[in-house]
């Protein structure tokens, strides 16, 4: 086990260091996502022209990412994260995935079900955990930091669309999005009143890592994550952005962004002490879903809380 996880954070490592190298000469560019298939015979994959955070169409990002090592396997995946309950995500423990196998598969049920998931651009926020030195690591799955908003669990159920849509184990979900108030955490000079126009790489400004965190999904597919409702900031829908891998890969299963109901996101806006402030003047563009088949996931919303469940299906290469 003590090799297996020395390869690893050897291979993520040289995968942080040879991104470093392809920057420096190139530059950004595009993301390769793998198709993505459908597990019902008759459909097949759908892309996404939304436009990501600095411009319109397209996809950019890195072709490979590292972002830290994880400290477990299926078998513990939790370890780093908070406590959970089988009742899932009405429950009362957080959205760590402990054990393993402590969220019940059954809260899916419900679940939105993308039999196609759609990909979107990765977008100019993005870090990982190395890109700076004294960085905390993401492998968690609260990841508030102490920052103010509405509670927010998101549960993901990682299915292979070649395989009979069966669960995908020991696999990295990342994701990032801003907080309350439209900022997202490592990057200085933000303007969530205007849409953002700044280069797509960018170098990390700061240590703040908050609604940023890594899990590894369990022996059912499953990751969970504890943040906080995402703000609004012009130019883009809320959404809130997602990458998966094998562990040990440096080839994406997915690079995507989830979305949200106008109506619904309006009304926690209005709802929820820590965003009514900014709740009287949010654009329609910042409310609106974009078109086509995003991915959205199932909400629920009780005061104080919001839970979001999804079956992000891919097509392994």
């Amino acid at each position: 086990m003590g090799e297996r996880k020395g390869a690893a954070a050897r291979d993520l490592l040289g995968w942080v260091l040879d991104r470093r190298q392809i920057l420096i000469k190139l530059g950004a560019f595009a993301v390769t996502a793998p198709a993505i298939v459908s597990c019902e015979e008759d459909e097949g994959a759908v892309g996404n022209d939304t436009g990501g955070s600095g411009g319109a169409g397209g996809g950019f990002g890195s072709t490979s990412t590292g972002w830290g090592t994880a400290s477990s396997t299926s078998a513990a995946s939790g370890a780093t994260g908070t406590s959970s309950t089988t009742a899932g995500a009405g429950g009362e423990g957080g959205a760590g995935v402990e054990g393993g196998d402590s969220l019940d598969p059954s809260i899916f049920e419900d679940a939105a079900s993308c039999s196609m998931t759609t990909t979107d651009i990765e977008g100019p926020f993005f870090l990982d955990d190395n890109e700076i030195p004294n960085d905390i690591n993401l492998f968690r799955s609260d990841i508030r930091d102490g920052h103010p908003g509405c509670e927010f669990r998101l549960y993901f159920r990682l299915l292979d669309g070649r395989n009979s849509c069966e669960p995908i184990p020991d696999a990295e979900v990342y994701i990032w999005h801003c907080d309350a108030e439209g900022y997202y955490s490592g990057f200085d000079s933000q303007d969530p009143s205007t849409p953002y126009a700044g280069p797509v790489e960018r170098t990390p400004d700061n240590l703040d890592r908050f609604c940023r965190g890594v899990q590894l999904s369990d022996r059912n597919g499953i990751v969970g994550f504890t943040s906080l409702w995402p703000g609004w900031y012009a130019g883009r829908p809320v959404h809130v952005h997602l990458v998966a891998r094998i562990n040990g890969s440096t080839t994406r299963l997915i690079t995507t962004q989830l979305y949200f109901d106008a109506d619904f996101s309006a009304k926690v806006y209005a709802s929820e002490p820590e965003y009514a402030a900014r709740s009287t003047n949010i654009p329609a563009s910042s409310l609106e879903p974009p078109r086509g088949n995003p991915a959205m996931p199932t909400m629920k919303h009780t005061p104080g809380l919001i839970t979001a469940t999804l079956n992000v299906i891919v097509n392994p290469a």
